[in-house]
């Protein structure tokens, strides 16, 4: 008994001296309780009682863990023989030890029990597996790496680690004063990410610098949790596509790389950086981010470019210059390249008369400047290209619907189908009808009302501006063959504003109706030779019902005036691009179009109203335009290319075939001076022919010109863009047009008395402006970009005329996004300004020239993904603040200024199965 408690009291002094009081930062009722168990195991220590002493100690170290208290755990298993238990408990306070006094009196006894007992090492690659013994149930050992002092014999080793797959060791050999080590290696637990999208595109890891992990479409098998899927392809915009991986599962990245190449400037795919012309991207990205329900709110914002709606068409002006009345005429607007203008005016169509939807357009671009060296009459100011769908989506069908703008409606879908690698079709259709704005006009207030005698109109026009409008396209491919189709109608009454209408009959109404079919075939012949062969057959045809004004204007009872135009040509184009390495190339092609009908008929209860040449009502005057072009790219060094081509057009339809006025160069100068730097000096030249009806619409009060010549503009632009970073970029452009030769519906005076007659202008406008840029591609969800434009436009060598109407003096646009919740819900906005305008007035006999109201529309729109679904959803807000500005109409209207759109709404939902 005596040498008992002697050994007793060794143990109890030698745990005096590495005991200290719980730390007084737990001054607390559960410190004191610790305290009374460490002294109640220390009392029993002393009196022998070790498996008491054991129990206090545990109860001590649960409420407040002591290493210390742990030496005194492992010294009572060392009285009770539990010789394994002890050696942990030994090797846990030497664990947390800093003292090195403290530290070999602990290895001491270590030492002293390995002796007796076999001395396991558990190490895992990666370390901090938990580490159990035999079973799980029995509990953790600890984390790895790992020392345990066990009894003799066989033991079963289990360790876990997040993440990774569990690793075992059976029969591991004990032998009791022998040390070993087991090693286990951790399998990963992996889940895979299937790629895909543009094929070719190269995947990274995380991080656009990450080594490339393959290729789209590709599948990789990585650790489960968040990853972020890098995408890079040269002439794209890198995609950042977040995956959450499953253990042990599977998720598809769908990486939609948008390309920073343009078609529209060359003709041939190019980076935007090395393209011969300012351009701009609309991103699909963005035309979905915003829900753009037509082309013309997707351009709103576009540096340089503004809009104008005169209740019958939207117009696009481009820096500073946009004739009222000339329903975007100077402006080519493509369809893959195709032009969507109609051969009546020239016009252009960028409202719901283009198309009902933008679903199947991935990416928009502007071209500005010239363009008559690609593309002829028309591309005068700029170029819009439409870019629809890829080849490289899966057969899908799509189904939407939608409330947009001011009451309309619109619902669509789309089917899309793989025939082979290299071969498929997809086929759209939308409609669309809206009930149109209510208007107050007070030009027509106290005017006589013509349906109710005696009475006077209030300047109201309600529900005379709805609308009825569908869409169908599509294309079909196999290899470098290639038939896409478009068409589309919209049926819309008018307020009845201009001069020759009815103000508020709802029997007022345009219709419109545009539609094409083109086969390309487009073989590569040889590594360095490409050939396009293209053919295609056109129409358009409109449909005007114009209620007769007054019946005081209207003494002989004419009623209402019916006209009609039918348009139909067609036409074939061969190119050969010859590039026999990346440094030069060539193309050389003509076009050949024979528009065959241009037939033109208005009557009204009198009879005709629009007349041949003879004086018989109708007339069809069907004509011819030939062309051949050439362009030339030499790029001599890395950080220059020279860029220079020219073209030759033909019309019949033109009186005395002029080579100067038709012949129209360009030249451009890329040079990049360091990296991240691109100085663009453009020069380029272009035209617009006169039109069918600028050349032949003959009625009473309008005769056919005499000699009218094409419009001319001689361009000139300086554009420097710093790349701060890969996705963003800031620009700086300065620019000057001159324009002469202006097509303008003069007076005149005949026998018969004054009538009307398009004639040359000898006025020439003098434009020039400034512009800067700054703008962060989409990344991840955000981007931002903002512009500032100032333009200025001119008569030269005209005292008599005022200022240019029609042409805002400053441009200026924000737009911003980002997600909310990953891509559940993300958030764009967007902000554009328009200086006031000066109205038509800009003869020094007409009435004092006024302006219009400035504009500032913000629109907010959210959006977001459905998975569960596969659907897309946006709700958002046009003009947010509803604010009132207003643009100019030709002269053909009463009112000199026309209000604009006020708040709208956006909601839509489409689906993908």
């Amino acid at each position: 008994m005596r040498k008992r408690l002697g050994r007793a009291a060794i143990g109890l002094a030698l745990a005096a001296t590495l005991t200290v009081s719980t730390s007084t930062s737990r001054a607390d009722d559960v410190a004191d309780e610790a305290e009374l168990q460490f002294q109640l195991g220390f009392d029993a220590y002393g009196k022998g009682d070790f498996r008491g002493a054991l129990e206090h100690f545990f109860a001590s170290n649960r409420l407040v863990p002591n290493k210390n208290v742990v030496f005194n755990i492992a010294r009572a298993y060392e009285q009770l023989k539990l010789l394994p238990e002890a050696y942990r408990f030994y090797f846990s306070a030497l664990q947390g030890e800093t003292h090195e006094e403290t530290k070999s009196s602990l290895r001491e006894s270590l030492a002293r029990v390995a002796k007796q007992v076999a001395v396991l090492r558990v190490v895992t690659d990666p370390p901090g597996a938990t580490v159990y013994l035999d079973r799980k149930e029995l509990g953790a050992r600890g984390l790895s790496p790992h020392e345990m002092g066990l009894p003799a014999g066989k033991a079963r080793i289990i360790a876990e680690l997040a993440g990774y797959e569990t690793a075992t060791r059976d029969d591991v050999e004990l032998k009791p004063g022998a040390e070993s080590t087991v090693t286990l290696k951790l399998t990963p637990i992996l889940g895979k990410v299937r790629v895909e999208g543009e094929e070719g595109g190269k995947v990274h890891l995380e991080r656009e610098d990450a080594p490339s992990a393959c290729e789209v479409p590709c599948e990789l098998t990585i650790a489960p949790g968040n990853h972020v899927i890098v995408v890079t392809k040269e002439g794209y915009q890198t995609a950042d596509v977040p995956v959450e991986v499953p253990a042990a599962g599977e998720v598809v990245a769908r990486a939609a790389l948008l390309p920073v190449s343009v078609t529209a400037a060359s003709r041939v795919a190019e980076f935007v950086d090395d393209a011969p012309a300012s351009v701009t991207i609309i991103t699909q990205q963005e035309l979905r981010a915003m829900g753009y329900p037509t082309i013309s709110e997707a351009l709103r914002g576009v540096r340089g470019l503004y809009l104008s709606d005169d209740t019958s068409y939207e117009s696009l002006g481009v820096r500073g210059f946009s004739r009222p009345g000339d329903y975007g005429n100077r402006v080519l607007i493509l369809v893959d390249g195709h032009p969507a203008n109609d051969n009546y005016i020239f016009s252009s169509y960028i409202g719901f008369d283009g198309r009902v939807d933008l679903e199947d357009v991935e990416r928009i671009e502007v071209v500005r400047g010239p363009g008559s060296v690609l593309y002829g009459a028309s591309a005068f100011f700029a170029v819009v290209n439409l870019i629809t769908r890829s080849r490289n989506d899966k057969t899908h069908g799509e189904a939407g619907i939608s409330a947009v703008d001011s009451g309309v409606g619109r619902a669509r879908a789309n089917a899309y189908v793989r025939l082979g690698e290299d071969a498929g079709f997809w086929t759209s259709v939308s409609g669309a009808r809206g009930s149109g704005r209510d208007f107050y006009f007070p030009e027509y207030a106290g005017q006589p009302n013509p349906t109710a005698p005696g009475s006077t109109l209030d300047a109201s026009a309600r529900g005379v501006d709805g609308f009825n409008a569908a869409t169908t396209s599509g294309r079909f491919w196999a290899k470098a063959f290639t038939v896409q189709w478009f068409y589309t109608v919209r049926d819309k009454t008018l307020p009845g504003v201009q001069s020759y209408t009815a103000f508020g009959d709802p029997r007022n109404e345009y219709k419109d109706t545009r539609g094409f079919i083109e086969a390309r075939f487009e073989p590569h012949v040889s590594r360095s030779v490409q050939l396009f062969s293209r053919a295609h057959v056109d129409m358009y045809s409109f449909d005007a019902v114009l209620a007769a004004p007054t019946p005081a204007q209207d003494p002989e009872g004419a009623g209402p005036e019916i006209q009609a135009y039918r348009g139909q040509w067609g036409g074939l184009e061969q190119r050969l691009v010859y590039t026999p390495d990346e440094r030069l190339r060539v193309t050389i092609g003509g076009t050949y179009i024979r528009h065959w009908k241009t037939s033109q008929s208005g009557v009204n209860d009198l009879g005709p109203v629009l007349l041949d040449d003879s004086g018989n009502g109708g007339r069809n005057d069907p004509f011819s335009v030939a062309a051949g072009y050439f362009n030339l790219d030499v790029a001599p060094a890395r950080a220059l290319k020279v860029s220079a081509g020219a073209r030759l057009d033909y019309y019949s339809s033109i009186d005395k075939f002029d080579v100067l006025s038709a012949f129209n160069p360009r030249l451009s100068i890329v040079v990049k001076p360091r990296a991240g730097d691109t100085i663009k000096a453009l020069f380029g030249k272009a035209f617009r022919a006169p039109s069918v009806y600028e050349l032949y619409y003959t009625s009473a009060g309008q005769i056919r010109p005499q000699g009218l010549k094409p419009e001319q503009i001689y361009s000139g632009e300086l554009e420097y863009s710093h790349r701060f970073a890969p996705s963003v970029v800031g620009t700086l452009a300065a620019h000057a047009s001159t324009v002469s030769q202006l097509m303008e519906l003069n007076t005149v005076t005949t026998a018969a008395g004054d009538v009307s007659q398009y004639q040359n202008s000898k006025a020439p406008v003098l434009i020039y402006g400034a512009e800067a840029e700054l703008r962060r591609e989409w990344r991840q969800g955000y981007m931002f970009s903002g512009s500032a434009v100032v333009n200025r436009a001119q008569y030269q060598n005209a005292p008599d005329l005022r200022e240019v109407p029609n042409s805002p003096r400053v441009l200026g646009a924000l737009k911003a996004a980002a997600p909310l919740i990953d891509r559940k819900l993300s958030v764009m906005s967007r902000l554009t300004f328009e200086g006031p305008r000066y109205d038509g007035s800009f003869h020094a006999e007409d009435p004092p020239q006024g302006t219009t109201k400035a504009g500032m529309v913000w629109d907010l729109v959210f959006s977001g993904d459905i998975e569960a679904m596969n659907s897309r959803w946006s709700v958002g807000a046009y003009n947010v603040a509803d604010w009132k500005y207003d643009t100019v109409p030709s002269g053909d209207f009463i009112p000199r200024t026309i209000v604009q759109r006020g708040r709208t709404f956006l909601a839509s939902l489409n689906t993908r199965f």
